[in-house]
């Protein structure tokens, strides 16, 4: 679950049209969020505020290890005004799920004429008691697709009692860039990610439509050099993102390498209905031959407040001819033959069908997610509610392992936290 503060950052890069999907380091979020999604460790209470559309404060207090909390701020050089309190949020918005990957030619570029200014900014800082660790955040927007990030870390424990990354980022709807230099071993690296894919569906036969559509291919690498230890890093990924045309269905697939490691990662991750996604990933290394299976998926639950198979409506996406159309749909080789006489140039358009499924998943009123993770070679299992109670956001969860000695199951984590904002 995104802490508040988190979900403004999320909040302001949709108010500016930056497209976070479109970064090198969020490649592989989906698969992220449904296999190695975090445990909640003891008690953790959240309570947030925003003060105004531009500000918000944030306190925590949890009890990991000893009674410790921290202390937040947040500003904003813009207004915030698509923002929700817990007690609105969907939990679509709060939880990290399956991100559904547009075609380039889809991107929404339209922009408030207040944010089309190049000085808007986010400032962000929190303080941890006990002990006098800090951390701090500046986004500032250079251009309409450039913009540098600052972070920093202030801790005695760390070398030097801290560390600062600097990136520099070029967001455009075709690629991105980023140039990054981190204090820790003076680590200089460079990003790209590259998007191929378009919106635009040509047909030679009206009466054909392809099986899969609205594809996105991104294709990105990343090179690193530290310069005090004098190590070089490297690795790449593609991501495949599609939605079937005759269910609406998406589904994502990812291949990372890391040819300096030896080490492949792939991914398979499709959205099986309305409310539920199901993951897997395969991880070999080429030097030792080992390998890894990990399995996951989320399953929301409706809530009982109302009938919801009857109060999201589809908008007109999907006219009420294409329930016939669809029906009539014969599966050939390459795509789906649709009976000609059923063929309409102003009712039957092959994206109403992933339209329609899209505005099924964003307005649908879900009440609580389960998630499940494990993962083969490491003996383990994850599992994790997440939910509204009231007004308030709960997150519990537990983490079970094989005891590699005794061959017992025990529990490695267990927690519970609490979120509230308005």
């Amino acid at each position: 679950m995104y802490t508040y503060m988190e979900y403004l950052q999320k909040c302001y890069y949709k108010s500016i049209g930056w497209n976070e999907d479109n970064i090198y380091s969020n490649i592989t979020a989906t698969s992220n969020a449904l296999l190695e999604f975090s445990i909640p460790n003891g008690i953790k209470i959240d309570n947030s505020n925003k003060t105004t559309d531009y500000s918000a404060s944030s306190f925590t207090l949890s009890n990991q290890h000893q009674i410790n909390g921290s202390l937040a701020y947040l500003y904003s050089s813009i207004p915030l005004t698509n923002t929700m309190g817990t007690k609105e949020i969907s939990l679509q918005d709060a939880i990290a799920g399956f991100k559904i990957i547009e075609p380039v030619l889809l991107v929404n570029k339209q922009l408030n004429s207040n944010l089309n200014s190049k000085s808007s900014s986010l400032l962000y800082g929190r303080m941890y008691f006990p002990g006098s660790a800090l951390e701090a955040m500046l986004i500032k927007r250079i251009s309409e697709n450039t913009q540098l990030l600052i972070k920093c870390i202030s801790n005695p424990h760390l070398e030097k009692n801290g560390t600062m990354i600097v990136y520099l980022q070029n967001n455009k709807t075709k690629y991105s860039r980023e140039l990054i230099f981190s204090t820790n071993e003076l680590l200089l690296g460079v990003r790209c990610l590259y998007n191929l894919g378009s919106s635009l569906n040509s047909k030679i036969n009206p009466n054909l439509i392809p099986k899969f559509d609205n594809s996105v291919v991104s294709i990105g690498t990343e090179l690193w050099y530290a310069a005090r230890t004098m190590s070089p890093g490297l690795s790449t990924a593609l991501r495949y993102s599609t939605r079937s045309t005759s269910t609406g269905k998406p589904l994502t697939m990812t291949l990372a390498i890391n040819p300096i490691l030896g080490h492949v990662s792939s991914t398979y991750t499709v959205k099986t209905s309305v409310a539920s996604t199901f993951c897997s990933k395969y991880d070999f290394n080429f030097f030792s031959y080992a390998s890894n299976l990990s399995l996951g998926f989320e399953l929301y639950s409706y809530s009982r407040k109302k009938n919801n198979l009857k109060s999201f409506p589809i908008k007109n996406d999907l006219p009420p001819t294409n329930t016939e159309i669809l029906n009539q749909i014969r599966s050939i080789d390459n795509g789906y033959q649709i009976k000609p006489d059923l063929v309409s140039s102003k009712t039957l358009n092959n994206q109403a069908v992933t339209t329609a499924f899209q505005n099924l998943v964003n307005e649908s009123d879900f009440s609580s997610v389960l998630k499940v993770s494990t993962s083969l070679n490491d003996k383990m299992m994850k599992l994790l509610w997440e939910g509204r109670c009231k007004d308030i956001l709960v997150s519990t969860g537990v983490k079970i392992a094989l005891n590699p000695t005794t061959n017992t199951p025990e529990v490695n984590r267990l927690g519970i936290s609490f979120s509230y904002a308005c």
